[in-house]
């Protein structure tokens, strides 16, 4: 398990995950009650964490990304609480910063790949600034 190959893989979708936050953060979620997450479909640790949080996406939805040479991402936001319970039995390691206090103005970031999990801080940032 490589924390620097999830760093790779989460610095493409970290802009995106910013925008997911503000989004989740405008409908009213406190910080502490969601987290962003960007999920590597293809890796197997993770295959029911993608079919749970994204239960009505078909597997073949997927080969799209996968016929272009992409790895296909599961991105977006979920709700914290089942979450980090989850992925603190199934990766303690990551414990301390799924459960620690957040940074002012930041949100959590999860990135699963590479059969390990990383926590990321980001900031909610809105799609369109004026």
């Amino acid at each position: 398990m490589s924390a620097e190959t999830r760093d790779r893989f989460f610095q493409p979708q970290r802009e995106r995950l910013e925008h997911m936050a503000d989004r989740a953060v405008r409908k009213g979620l406190s910080r502490e009650e969601f987290v962003a997450v960007a999920i590597d479909v293809d890796d197997p640790a993770w295959t029911e964490v993608v079919e749970a949080l994204m239960p009505d996406v078909p597997g073949s939805h997927w080969q799209e990304f996968r016929d272009k040479g992409e790895t296909p991402v599961a991105r977006g936001t979920a709700r914290a609480e089942v979450l980090i319970e989850y992925l603190s039995s199934v990766v303690p390691d990551i414990t301390p910063a799924l459960k620690s206090e957040l940074p002012a103005g930041m949100v959590r970031a999860i990135v699963m790949a590479d059969g390990g999990a990383s926590v990321y801080y980001i900031e909610p940032i809105p799609h369109f600034q004026n």
